[in-house]
């Protein structure tokens, strides 16, 4: 089982061709409305590739938004009875221009008083916990009871200073929020740094530059991305990428496989619109792979 703690909204993704010039117009070319939220992301990947999940976090909301996002939920095989029907449904407006990146504008994510009762979380020993910070004090909250549990972390995007990371977690990180998109020396340099001051397995992911792999005790090292097909919507793109590790360390695969098979994942993901639709089944992500093999093999290290 992996508890998955964290955001859970409506996305509100709409194309243009770019973001317009302060006080400037763009015209968007479609729309459509779909689940997303980086807890639901990865509960819906790893649902599909039939992996037992628990999914908690922010609460759903009320009336009509709070039944659509319930019914959304539903609609991928999500189980809903941890969340509660309160306060005010997250919506995150995302625009995503003609190169496939996206700016996102969130609303109604940081109510502290509305999420998943901690008594009420299914913590086991030995299985996997993950959380994203959005619910900043919950989600920490909630990572703390699951080591104290003895559950297995892997912890996305928690970057505070003071940042609490217990030894041996794996954290997920992508360069639009820590090191530098683009730049390799600062990206290695980053995940080294926080893997000595925490003890604690990073990734650092920056889109289809690659990723860089900090271990404790080893040398840290780069590694490729592999080609998408197309770059039509990189939303859920980390998320595709944390359950495909998951995935992996589910099954007890070495994490090198693990993170191979999530960055496969990833580049899949970002060949079609919104984080929850067309999730690449693992036949095909399997077949990448093996269509990549000099990308593969970067990986038997």
């Amino acid at each position: 089982m992996v508890l998955v703690f964290g955001t859970i909204c409506i996305d509100c993704i709409r194309r243009i061709s770019s973001l317009p010039n302060k006080g400037g117009y763009c015209a968007v070319e479609d729309q459509i409305e779909l689940l997303g939220g980086e807890a639901a992301n990865t509960a819906c990947y790893l649902t599909m590739w039939r992996q037992e999940v628990a999914l908690a976090g922010n609460a759903l909301g009320t009336g009509f938004e709070g039944e659509n996002l319930r019914m959304k939920l539903l609609e991928k095989g999500l189980d809903v009875y941890l969340l509660q029907r309160a306060g005010t449904t997250p919506v995150c407006d995302v625009y995503v221009t003609a190169d496939g990146d996206r700016t996102m504008f969130g609303y109604g994510f940081h109510h502290e008083a509305n999420h998943t009762p901690f008594d009420s979380l299914p913590f086991q020993a030995g299985h996997w916990f993950t959380a994203d910070p959005n619910i900043p004090n919950a989600s920490r909250l909630a990572a703390k009871m699951a080591h104290v549990k003895k559950m297995k972390l892997y912890l996305m995007d928690f970057s505070r200073d003071n940042e609490i990371i217990p030894r041996g977690a794996i954290c997920q990180y992508g360069t639009d929020s820590v090191g530098e998109r683009g730049n390799s020396e600062a990206n290695l340099k980053w995940a080294m740094a926080w893997t000595a001051k925490h003890q604690c397995t990073t990734i650092l992911t920056d889109g289809g530059l690659g990723l860089y792999l900090a271990q404790p005790g080893k040398e840290a090292v780069f590694l490729p991305s592999f080609p998408a097909i197309a770059v039509v919507d990189s939303t859920g793109a980390g998320d595709a990428f944390r359950a495909g590790t998951l995935y992996g360390l589910i099954h007890k695969k070495s994490l090198l496989h693990c993170v191979r098979f999530g960055a496969a994942a990833a580049s899949l993901k970002v060949a079609h619109l919104g984080a929850t639709e067309n999730v690449p089944s693992l036949n095909e992500i399997e077949n990448w792979i093996k269509a990549n093999p000099e990308i593969a093999q970067a990986y038997d290290i």
